[in-house]
């Protein structure tokens, strides 16, 4: 398999298990700090288990081994979670995606300066359009009212877009102990805050799938995937977890979402599906 291929093919895996995220926040139910307490401390045991299976012994070096690059690293991790829960929680879903959406155009950036890997014609192409339908999911509802939410969002979608680049800077380092780390940094954040630790046998399941699994296994293909294909790419593949969680929410809660968001769900999903088909047949 070529190696742009394989970074991309684990992006769409990462989106498909992030999917569902939005609808455990919405059914878990919970404050703020108890958000970014739970989905920071849980998932330190799901990124301590694959660090033991893949470096058994030398497990602690790999901490040490990530340098000041790794620490940068876990702080931007770190700040992207802590800001996403403070958006989806002040604002409205629409607002958050919207300017998350800016992410693969900040990846693309920094890649032109930092990377010098210039996206060609077609892939800016691909974000423009990409960035239309995100626009005509929000469009309608984006307001001012909220704009710490709004500020937040657009803090995860640089974070997110930065982070990426410098996985693809840093090739040789394995930055997931990084990851590791934020995590740690996050719930320390959260802890001093008044958490609820009263949480009903639902909302612990809620939690245990989210934090155990949908949230730790993607974040680390995150980390990952930008070793094989541009940071640029992979950002817009990620994309596709605002339209597949609105579709969870649709499914599972009957929350019916507005004909603009099917629209402009259908754009960006097109368009991604595009870019790959294209990206697959160029490499092969």
């Amino acid at each position: 398999m070529q190696t742009r291929n394989k970074g991309l093919i684990l992006s769409l895996i990462g989106v498909l298990i992030l999917s569902p995220d939005s609808l455990l926040i919405r059914l878990v139910n919970l404050d703020d700090f108890s958000l970014i307490f739970y989905r920071s401390a849980i998932p330190v045991i799901t990124i301590f288990l694959f660090l033991l299976y893949i470096y058994k012994t030398k497990l602690f070096i790999s901490f040490f081994l990530i340098g000041k690059i790794g620490i940068l690293y876990a702080i931007l991790y770190a700040i992207t979670h802590v800001c996403f829960v403070y958006s989806i929680q002040n604002t409205s879903v629409a607002n958050t995606l919207v300017l998350i959406a800016a992410a693969p155009i900040f990846a693309a950036i920094f890649s032109v300066f930092i990377l010098k890997e210039i996206p060609n014609f077609f892939t800016w192409i691909i974000i423009l359009i990409s960035l239309v339908g995100m626009i005509i999911i929000g469009w309608g509802s984006y307001t001012t009212s909220g704009i710490f939410g709004d500020l937040m969002a657009l803090i995860v979608a640089l974070g997110m877009g930065f982070s990426m680049v410098l996985v693809r800077l840093y090739k040789d380092i394995d930055l997931v102990p990084a990851c590791l780390i934020g995590c740690i940094i996050a719930a320390l954040y959260a802890l001093p805050f008044d958490v609820n630790f009263k949480l009903d046998s639902s909302q612990i399941i809620l939690l245990l799938i989210m934090c155990l699994i949908i949230l730790p296994i993607p974040f680390m293909i995150l980390t990952i995937a930008p070793k094989y294909a541009p940071a640029h790419e992979v950002a817009l593949i990620f994309l596709m977890e605002s339209v597949l969680g609105t579709a969870w929410v649709w499914f599972i809660i009957k929350e019916i979402p507005p004909f603009n968001t099917i629209i402009g769900g259908l754009v960006l999903l097109l368009s991604v599906f595009i870019f790959m088909l294209k990206t697959a047949r160029e490499n092969n």
